[in-house]
């Protein structure tokens, strides 16, 4: 696609919205991936001279040259470079691992948006991977049930499945051509490859993947686990779809029961009219009078004038219970005198709503009359969510949330009275007015929400960018930790350089890690130059080697001194390293000589210097913490935070000021932090998990649900009249 394309691909999007993996977590996951890819490796180099005896025998046994030749080329590769050959796919597998917890995972070789033919040698390998993850899934089924769960639970996924698992045979035998691919190896010599490995691993994984089991077993992860529970989620999303359908039951349910109460004689009304809003015996016809209340008042047949309560725009009265104890009641059906009441209860139930400011409810209360006149003329109000009516008040209620105490939100408290009123003045029959007022203050719902979106996502940026610092900062000693280990392995590298890496070296990718992210300059260039430092200092065999060091020594001693510059490393340490550093430089270009002795310092000079250091970095930190963490408390009022989305709005309640509705405008990648803005987007604070879920249990924090008004208004109604009905 090009640069300019609006096409989003989702699986890119739901990835790009993948919580970061916490670094405890991170830890955990660090330590299986090694359980995971050394006992691999230990199997398939125990077995290498097995796997090179039976390649021989199947290709003496083959007749086709080609497929020969794969054999062959295959048990060369063993015969001479097991070794390399491992450790690129060991690389190949955390360099995977990595690009997943980073969530960073390639995209799927066929995806919606990449379409194309596969060569027949593709193809084939398609099918040797394939197969390679079945036989292996198969052999070790009930490790992996356990294991994808645990992984599942570990990263907070319940949409994982059992080939994203990254430590699951997919990955691994994706990551084994990878390492094969690295090594140049042809295509058909991969698949032999591939198959051979295969069939080690089919006798081994199973007791690797147990280790890794107990492993998180005894890392609290899941001790308990019960197989099967993955299909609640299914059950759990059956029912939430069956909700529509049972509300709309429940709907339909409800004239049936206003009919019931009818007939059994609950109700203001006890004249016998004809049919709802036809004259009763008063000769008063209840959808003329109540056309004409609309207007102001109406006049009675015995020459008399009735009107209803004055509701003004700073009034809150149901003065549909004055209209039940009127003259207009005193003729009309019991039908229609239920139908009153009913619409009379779901004004009670609205007024009562505390999510709704009083000045909002004073502009729906002056719809009473039109809203029951609606409800008289077409019985669909009662059954239908979506009916024009209800679509208004459900919109004017959700504007709630975008009425501050301020000149913008007074201007929006304007626009609806206009639309009010504008609704008043022209309905008398076609509920089609209601529609458009819907329309209109829907528009306006969604234009508020687009604007303080815009507003939130510029005016957030700077404390974004000092939370994910924050939380950087906890994940720093994993990454790096796990940096060195990986740049040390397997390497015989000189002591001086070993404790420079992890005790100085360190500082400076964490400092970089925490200002920029795994994708920043300074943290990469850092992380090569740690790679070429411990390169330089080992024996150079040949001439080649020996003139690239000469090359590369000047920029990675620059590098090396600017980098421990900006960290609070003691001048006698840097001297000391450097000094050590010439000699061994020196000392890996004559390895036929006597290799010079490093110069010396004092294990208690280091400690000392470096006690030193450590207490002026504390200082600093002391300096800046901030108010002591609120108890890591597991229960609902924890899931409720943790379920917050962007958008979703909290009222929050102090004991020296106002109560204040504010707007979730971010949530960091981890949910341990969570940003909010007020109801313009121009102040904000932020909030951890544990404190804000703290806030949520002793009530000072309360969820603003933006539920459709009517919709809980009618289901209270449902029960009110059941229990109306129900035997005393």
């Amino acid at each position: 696609m090009s640069d300019k394309s609006v096409v989003v691909n989702l699986n890119e999007f739901e990835r790009s919205r993948r919580a970061q993996v916490p670094a405890e977590t991170l830890s955990m996951l660090h330590d299986s991936r090694d359980l995971l890819i050394e006992g691999v490796t230990r199997a398939l180099t125990r077995r290498a001279e097995a796997m090179e005896n039976s390649l021989l025998a199947m290709a003496e046994r083959s007749p086709l040259l080609e497929t020969r030749n794969n054999y062959y080329s295959a048990q060369s590769i063993l015969n001479k470079q097991t070794n390399e050959l491992l450790s690129a796919c060991k690389e190949a597998y955390c360099q995977a691992f990595n690009n997943f917890t980073h969530n960073r995972e390639n995209p799927a070789s066929i995806g919606l948006l990449e379409l194309s033919l596969l060569g027949d040698q593709d193809f084939e390998i398609t099918l040797a991977v394939d197969r390679a993850t079945s036989r292996l899934r198969f052999n070790c089924a009930e490790e992996l049930v356990a294991l994808d769960a645990r992984v599942s639970h570990l990263l907070g996924r319940t949409d994982l499945s059992e080939n994203d698992n990254p430590l699951g045979p997919r990955a691994l035998c994706d990551a084994l051509l990878k390492g094969f691919a690295s090594m140049q190896l042809m295509e058909g010599a991969r698949v032999v490859l591939l198959n051979q490995f295969d069939l080690v691993l089919t006798t081994e994984l199973a007791q690797i993947y147990q280790s890794l089991n107990q492993y998180l077993v005894d890392h609290g992860v899941m001790p308990d686990l019960k197989i099967g529970m993955k299909s609640r989620t299914r059950n759990t999303d059956a029912s939430t779809s069956a909700e529509p359908a049972q509300q709309g039951q429940s709907s339909n349910d409800m004239l049936k029961l206003f009919e019931q109460l009818a007939q059994g004689g609950i109700g203001q009304g006890s004249g016998g009219g004809q049919g709802s809003g036809g004259p009763g015996a008063g000769g008063i016809n209840l959808l003329d009078s109540l056309g004409q209340l609309q207007m102001g008042g109406m006049m009675l047949p015995d020459g008399g004038h009735f009107e209803l309560p004055m509701v003004d725009a700073s009034t809150i009265q149901n003065v549909l219970r004055s209209l039940q104890q009127s003259p207009v009641m005193q003729s009309a059906s019991p039908l229609d005198a239920v139908l009153v009441d009913a619409v009379a209860m779901l004004f009670d139930v609205v007024f009562e709503e505390a999510a709704i400011p009083d000045r909002l409810k004073a502009q729906i209360a002056r719809l009473q009359i039109p809203v029951l006149k609606a409800a008289m003329l077409d019985r669909n109000f009662f059954s239908e969510s979506n009916h024009p009516v209800r679509r208004m008040l459900d919109a004017i209620a959700t504007l709630a949330v975008h009425l501050p105490d301020n000149a913008a939100g007074n201007a929006r408290l304007e626009a609806i009275s206009e639309v009010v009123g504008r609704v008043i003045e022209e309905f008398e029959k076609d509920v089609a007015v209601f529609s458009l007022a819907a329309e209109e203050l829907e528009a306006m719902g969604v234009a508020l929400e687009e604007t303080l979106e815009e507003t939130v996502d510029v005016s957030l940026q700077q404390d974004i960018a000092e939370i994910k610092q924050l939380e950087r900062r906890g994940l720093a000693p994993v990454i790096v930790r796990d940096l060195i280990k990986r740049a040390l392995k397997d390497q015989t590298i000189a002591e001086a350089v070993r404790e420079f890496l992890r005790r100085d070296w360190s500082q400076v990718l964490a400092q970089d890690y925490i200002n920029e992210g795994e994708h920043g300059a300074h943290f990469n260039s850092h992380v090569e130059t740690m790679r070429e430092l411990v390169w330089s200092t080992l024996p150079k065999a040949d001439m080649d080697a020996r003139l690239m060091l000469v090359r590369i020594l000047p920029g990675l001693l620059k590098r090396l001194r600017e980098g421990v510059a900006g960290i609070n490393l003691p001048q006698k340490l840097s001297d000391h390293f450097f000094a050590s550093l010439v000699i061994l430089h020196a000392n890996a270009v004559r390895p036929n000589a006597q290799p010079v002795p490093l110069p010396e310092i004092s294990p208690e000079e280091i400690a000392d210097l470096t006690a030193q250091a450590e207490a002026m970095e504390s200082t600093a930190d002391s300096a800046s913490d901030s108010e002591p963490a609120a108890p890591e408390i597991e229960d609902e009022s924890t899931q409720r935070a943790r379920d917050l989305n962007k958008g979703d709005w909290v009222e929050f309640h102090y004991e020296d000021a106002p109560s204040s509705w504010l707007r979730l405008g971010w949530v960091s990648d981890s949910r341990n932090n969570y940003l909010f803005s007020d109801e313009d987007g121009m102040n904000s604070f932020s909030i951890g998990l544990f404190r804000l879920a703290d806030k949520f249990r002793n009530g000072n924090a309360v969820m603003v649900e933006r539920k459709s008004i009517t919709e809980s208004a009618f289901g209270k109604l449902v029960n009110l009249f059941r229990q109306k009905l129900s035997p005393a």
